[in-house]
């Protein structure tokens, strides 16, 4: 459905495409669907480095490692994109848009900023990390790997994530106001 949006006296709007109630609908669940699935993964990340972190167990810390490598490439990016996707698809189908108001604006550079940074910092770690052999103590296995380089993306991701979700419901900050040209 084509649909105008308002326009100040003496101008005129162009027309914008609206996505139809189904696909507003589909759109909305995969976009809140791949967020949780992202928050979900974080918490589980977090979860694996803390052990990795307090155990005593070289072969626990070496197993937490393990598992990190095997969630973060096929998982991480894939919610990253389809969020970050489903987001400006609904920006643009909707009446909310890109740009047109500061909460969306702030969603979609958070969204960017991550997925750039799963791209370019997270997934190459977890794929160039050398796992060490599950032989001896905890501090052994912390001392062989950069530990910053896997626990501090979720970290951060999951406080970006949820700043986002407390901006899709207070929805703060008003129309981005444009320059009369």
């Amino acid at each position: 459905m084509t649909a105008l949006t308002g326009t100040r006296p003496g101008r005129t709007a162009a027309p914008t495409r609206r996505l139809s109630r189904t696909a507003r609908r589909v759109a909305l669940g995969v976009h809140i669907v791949s967020s949780v699935g992202w928050i979900g993964a974080d918490l589980a990340l977090i979860t694996l480095m803390a052990t990795v972190l307090t155990t005593s167990s070289g072969a626990v810390a070496s197993a937490c490692l393990q598992a990190m490598v095997v969630i973060i490439p096929p998982i991480v990016p894939a919610l990253a994109l389809v969020m970050t996707i489903s987001g400006i698809v609904l920006g643009i189908g909707t009446k909310w848009g890109l740009v047109r108001y500061w909460w969306v604006a702030v969603k979609l550079v958070i969204s960017i900023i991550l997925s750039v940074l799963v791209l370019v910092l997270l997934l190459p770690n977890a794929l160039t990390v050398d796992i060490p052999p599950a032989t001896g103590s905890g501090d052994q296995v912390r001392a062989s790997i950069d530990i910053s380089g896997f626990l501090m993306p979720p970290i951060v991701s999951g406080v970006a994530l949820l700043v986002s979700v407390w901006l899709s419901v207070a929805r703060p900050g008003g129309r981005v106001r444009r320059r009369d040209r």
